[in-house]
C-alpha cells in the first residue's frame, strides 16, 4: 500500500514538474484542476480558481478572444481533442494552447485537460525572420534596375541558407531517432517542433530557388507521358493529414477518359500541392475543396474550388507575383510561406505552355485553373 502512496506521489511530483501550464475542467467548465506553474504564472491562489469558472482563471479578453469556451464544449461533444492555437496574453507573452478530453471507463469525457506551453521566444523569432524577409523585399526593389545582380544575391543568399540549415535538419534527425542517447517525451515533443520550423525554414529557400530559376529560365523540364488524374490523386493523399487537421474535404472528379500529356511530372505535382496547400490554408474549418480534371480540344484543364476567403478584384490581379500574399502584397499576411508559392506555380505551368488563371469573389471562395497541352 506504501508503495502504491509513493508511486502515486511520484506521479504528482512529474505532473508539476511538466513546465507546460495546465488545468483540468469538468462538462460546466469549473475548474477542477491547476498546476503549480499556473498559479506561479498567474499570481492566482488555489481557494480563488478551484471550483470556479473557467472564466475567473483567465482575463476577460483572452476568454472573448480566443472562444475557448466553445471549443471546450466541442472536445467534451465530439471526444475530438483541440489540436491547439496560440494566443497573445496582455503584457506581450505568447501561448499555445490544446484541449484534450480525458475520458472515463465508460469511454465519455469527464473532464478535458487544457496545456499551455511558452511559445514566447519561437513567437519573436520567427516575427524577426518575417520581419527580416520584408526587409528582403524592400531590398529586392532597390535592386530592380540590375536584375542580374540582384539574381546573383538571392541565389547566393538562398545556398548559403540552404547548407547550413540541412545540417541542422540532420542532427535533429539524430536526436529524433534517438542515435545521440534516450530523449524524454517532453524532450522528443521539442525537438519534433524545432525540426518542424527548420523545415519550414528549408522550404522557404528552396521556394526562392525555384522563382529565381523558374525567372531565369534556368529550371530544367523534363518531359514524359503523365497522367494529371494520377498526379492529382497522389497530392490529394499526400495532403490528406494537413486537410484532417482542419477537418476539410478533398474530393476529385475525372471527366472522362484523360488523355496523358507531355511534361515534368515533379513539376506538375508542385503545381498541384501548391494549389491545393493554399486552398487548404485559406478556407476556414469543415470547408470543402473540389479537383476536376477535363479533357479538352488540344489540352487538358484543371480546376481547383475551394470555399474559402476569397480574393477581391484588386488582389486578383497580382496574386500570382513573387512575395505578394494579399492585402498589401506584404509577407505578413502569408501563413509561414513567402507569397512565392502561386509565383512558382504560374511559371511551371507557363513553362509546360499552359495558362494558369483565378475567379474569385470575397467570402465566396475562389476557383483557380490551368491547363496544360496535351503534345509538345
Amino acid at each position: 500500500m506504501k508503495e502504491i502512496e509513493s508511486f502515486i506521489g511520484y506521479q504528482e511530483d512529474i505532473i508539476e514538474a511538466i513546465p507546460s501550464t495546465i488545468l483540468v475542467v469538468n462538462r460546466s467548465q469549473e475548474v477542477l484542476y491547476a498546476n503549480r506553474n499556473y498559479y506561479i504564472r498567474s499570481g492566482k491562489r488555489e481557494r480563488d480558481v478551484v471550483g470556479e469558472k473557467l472564466s475567473r482563471a483567465f482575463p476577460q479578453l483572452l476568454m472573448e478572444k480566443t472562444n475557448i469556451e466553445e471549443k471546450i464544449r466541442d472536445v467534451f461533444l465530439t471526444g475530438i481533442p483541440f489540436d491547439g492555437d496560440q494566443l497573445r496574453y496582455p503584457d506581450g507573452m505568447f501561448y499555445f494552447y490544446r484541449i484534450y478530453p480525458l475520458k472515463g471507463s465508460d469511454a465519455d469525457a469527464k473532464s478535458a485537460v487544457i496545456f499551455m506551453d511558452d511559445v514566447t521566444k519561437l513567437t519573436r523569432l520567427e516575427e524577426e525572420l518575417k520581419d527580416s524577409y520584408i526587409k528582403l523585399e524592400n531590398a529586392f526593389e532597390e535592386l530592380k534596375e540590375n536584375d542580374e545582380l540582384k539574381s546573383e544575391f538571392i541565389s547566393t543568399a538562398s545556398h548559403e541558407l540552404r547548407t547550413p540549415l540541412t545540417v541542422v535538419s540532420s542532427y535533429t534527425e539524430m536526436f529524433e531517432e534517438e542515435l545521440l542517447g534516450e530523449l524524454t517525451d517532453m524532450q522528443k515533443e521539442k525537438i519534433q517542433i524545432i525540426h518542424a520550423q527548420i523545415d519550414q525554414m528549408i522550404r522557404l529557400v528552396e521556394d526562392m530557388l525555384d522563382a529565381l530559376r523558374l525567372e531565369s529560365k534556368k529550371s530544367k523540364i523534363q518531359k514524359s507521358f503523365v497522367k494529371i488524374d494520377d498526379i492529382a490523386a497522389n497530392v490529394i493523399a499526400d495532403l490528406s493529414r494537413l486537410a484532417g487537421l482542419k477537418e476539410h474535404t478533398i474530393s476529385l472528379q475525372v471527366n472522362g477518359k484523360i488523355p496523358e500529356v507531355m511534361g515534368d511530372e515533379r513539376r506538375i505535382k508542385q503545381v498541384f500541392n501548391n494549389l491545393l496547400t493554399n486552398a487548404i490554408r485559406y478556407t476556414d474549418p469543415r470547408g470543402h475543396i473540389a479537383v476536376e480534371i477535363e479533357d479538352e480540344f488540344q489540352q487538358v484543364r484543371v480546376s481547383i474550388e475551394d470555399n474559402g476567403l476569397g480574393i477581391s478584384k484588386k488582389d486578383q490581379k497580382r496574386i500570382f507575383d513573387k512575395f505578394f500574399a494579399g492585402g498589401g502584397g506584404t509577407l505578413t499576411r502569408e501563413s509561414g510561406r513567402m507569397g512565392l508559392g502561386l509565383a512558382i506555380a504560374k511559371g511551371i505551368v507557363e513553362a509546360h505552355q499552359g495558362r494558369i488563371w483565378v475567379e474569385s469573389e470575397l467570402g465566396k471562395g475562389s476557383t483557380f485553373f490551368f491547363t496544360l497541352p496535351k503534345y509538345d
